[in-house]
């Protein structure tokens, strides 16, 4: 891969991992496969990236968690757009919001819980956006480790909340959050 533009919602980039561990730190990474979770202490994220420098991933910060995308299609901030996501258990319409951090677009993915469910078995995950040529952009994902990375993630992001660490939240009004207390593996 040339370079991997991870999402990180905080505004901290991310770098690949090479080695797997077992107990993290504030601040390392861990490789899951084809997926990493990076803990920074005051942010957690499990995510994955592809050869068009596009990633997907899970960003949670204090008791909130959310699903996004990061790819080369530009989108204006706080505009609203319609995915068609595809898994090997389940195809849908989402909506997703863009949203500048830092230099960079995300497209925050919701309904959260549609997300978490097409994550949880099968060997890739699709999104389709509509361009405005009419014609659609695709994306896919190696789903192989997600669902390790995310949990991983959902553990410590908790351990970071019940230590008080100081916490990055999500813009107010974001789209597709859920409390992690509300979120079931």
């Amino acid at each position: 891969m040339k370079k991997l533009l991870p999402a990180v919602f905080s505004g901290i980039l991310a770098s690949v991992l090479i080695c797997i561990c077992s107990q993290a730190n504030a601040g390392e990474k861990v490789a899951y496969q084809n997926w990493i979770v990076d803990m920074s202490g005051v942010t957690t994220e499990a995510y994955t990236a592809n050869d068009s420098n596009s990633s997907f991933g899970l960003f949670c910060s204090g008791e909130k968690c959310l699903f996004y995308l990061h790819q080369a299609l530009q989108c204006q901030p706080n505009a609203k757009y319609s995915v068609l996501m595809n898994s090997a258990t389940l195809s849908t319409a989402l909506s997703m919001q863009c949203t500048q951090i830092g230099k960079n677009l995300f497209q925050i993915l919701d309904p959260f819980n549609a997300v978490l469910e097409a994550l949880k078995s099968g060997e890739t995950i699709g999104f389709a956006v509509a361009l405005q040529s009419g014609a659609f952009g695709v994306t896919r994902f190696s789903l192989a480790g997600s669902g390790d990375a995310i949990k991983r993630a959902l553990s410590e992001a908790a351990r970071s909340s019940q230590r008080g660490s100081p916490q990055t939240q999500p813009p107010p009004n974001s789209p597709g959050t859920k409390g992690l207390k509300d979120i079931l593996i």
